[in-house]
């Protein structure tokens, strides 16, 4: 019976040090991906009507844009040579063609330019120092997408796709959301269109109800949650909200939200305040420019989050354009005229383009308010959509800041669980904060499902968590798929 004790120390060693077989009930190895079994293995190939197209739609900064005269890239790259044009602020015309038009007594919406999208940012390339590299943008969620057998008009050829069943809704981050969201519900029209001809001529079926999947990062859930309630429509002028219709819920089976600020995050305000260094080496975009972005103040934390509070504890609303003007915050700060010389070249009087200024900050304000009241109708979505959400909640993230009442000065004063940029309450929704706290969770958002992941805004597209999840939801039996059935009475194999 003396065998007993070393064969004892030895099993005893073989499951501290992990060499029991994986099968076996004491392992605890984790894996960074799944395998792909005979199953899903066919989900992924299948071709056919019941697997509803994709449309991906990233969030602010996710799309290049290039001025559609000259064909010089406004953003996408940086290089030394555009950081150096960025140094040379006062000298140079780049800070004009990137910012937005200003001009009094005209809608947000008339003021174009001829920046136009080229399509959704991959990767970030960047030269410093003569040294090229290249930063993950989008890549590794359009990969995932393409592994579930998405195919879009930016792969290689493929001679096994038919036709093209994954569309890059590439946009102009820095116009409104609303107008976006118009843009969105054309893109879908077309898109609509080219598949219903596949359809007929692959299947045999004229005029089908070629329903989407969408999936968005960032600011893109915004524009996606605005064009399921309202579709196409335009906010009203005077003030009031749009009729709730569901408009766009007629071409949508399911919405796939990544790391949305559904009540805004606190660092859009800080940015329209002081400036962004986007990438750490180059030179800062001046708040007078990011103040000409209408989607900037679209993402402005919600006043009922008591989010930005004075010295006191009062909560201010970041949505008051008196405030701003006491603050002297972004294009009401006297100090970036000298960035306003270069935004309106053509006005040589200093308290005209402060004027000028003001008035594009006040529609602007006055705009985001209408849009985040209309995203907060609280109303019941219809059963035949669903929304699924993506979020981080483990990198510390700015929740409250406080506000010298007498300088302006923001300070950051609380952090909280989040992806780094939005909390994870905003992403959720969640009522309760800032309000009276109750156990559960309060949201006028009706999720479907909810994925909590460890990750930073722009990692969560990169966890294999994400992509293993993200196509189980979408080539899982879509919403409307049974009604198709009845309306064309098909057999589907």
């Amino acid at each position: 019976m003396q065998y007993k004790k070393p064969v004892t120390i030895l099993i005893l060693l073989c499951i501290i040090s992990g060499c029991s077989s994986v099968g076996s009930y004491h392992s605890f190895q984790l894996y960074n991906k799944p395998l792909v079994g005979d199953v899903a293995y066919q989900a992924i190939h299948y071709d056919g009507l019941e697997r509803n197209p994709v449309i991906v739609i990233p969030g602010i900064f996710g799309s290049r844009l290039s001025d559609a005269t000259s064909g010089e890239e406004v953003w996408g790259s940086f290089t030394g040579k555009e950081a150096l044009k960025r140094l040379k602020i006062i000298k140079t015309s780049q800070m004009r063609l990137f910012s937005l038009p200003m001009a009094e007594e005209r809608p947000l919406a008339e003021l174009c330019d001829t920046v136009i999208s080229t399509g959704i940012l991959n990767t970030v390339n960047i030269k410093l120092f003569g040294i090229s590299f290249h930063v993950n943008a989008y890549q590794d969620m359009l990969g995932a997408l393409k592994f579930g057998g998405y195919y879009d008009e930016t792969f290689k050829k493929n001679r096994d796709k038919k036709y093209y069943t994954c569309f890059q809704f590439g946009y102009d981050w820095r116009r409104d959301l609303v107008e976006n969201s118009e843009r969105l519900h054309a893109f879908i029209q077309e898109k609509k269109a080219y598949l219903q001809s596949k359809y007929e001529e692959m299947y045999g079926v004229k005029d089908y109800d070629v329903q989407f999947d969408i999936v968005a990062h960032s600011m893109g859930g915004l524009i996606a949650r605005y064009y399921l309630r309202y579709g196409g429509q335009d906010l009203p002028q005077d003030g009031s909200l749009p009729k709730l219709t569901w408009e766009g819920s007629k071409h949508v089976d399911k919405v796939i939200m990544i790391g949305t600020p559904n009540m805004g995050y606190l660092d859009a305000l800080i940015e329209l305040v002081n400036g962004l260094v986007f990438i750490r080496g180059m030179p800062k975009y001046e708040s007078a420019v990011l103040g000409t972005f209408p989607t900037f103040y679209q993402m402005l934390p919600l006043t009922s989050s008591q989010t930005v509070v004075d010295s006191h504890g009062e909560a201010l609303d970041v949505f008051d354009y008196r405030l701003w003007i006491d603050m002297k915050w972004g294009l009401a700060d006297p100090k970036q005229d000298a960035v306003l010389k270069i935004l309106l070249p053509d006005v040589e009087d200093k308290e005209k383009r402060r004027s000028i200024a003001l008035d594009h900050l006040r529609k602007c304000l006055v705009r985001a308010q209408c849009f985040a009241e209309a995203l907060s109708v609280k109303a019941d979505i219809p059963d035949d959509v669903s929304l699924h959400l993506f979020l981080g909640d483990a990198v510390s993230t700015s929740h409250i800041a406080e506000v010298n009442r007498k300088s302006g000065k923001i300070k950051i004063i609380a952090y909280g669980p989040g992806d780094g940029k939005v909390l994870a309450s905003s992403a959720l929704m969640d009522l309760r904060t800032g309000s009276r706290w109750v156990p559960f969770v309060q949201s006028p958002i009706h999720w479907s499902s909810v994925t909590f992941l460890f990750a930073a805004h722009m990692g969560i597209t990169s966890d294999p968590i994400f992509a293993t999840n993200v196509l189980y939801l979408l080539l899982s039996n879509p919403p409307k798929v049974q009604a198709v059935k009845k309306q064309f009475n098909l057999f589907f194999r």
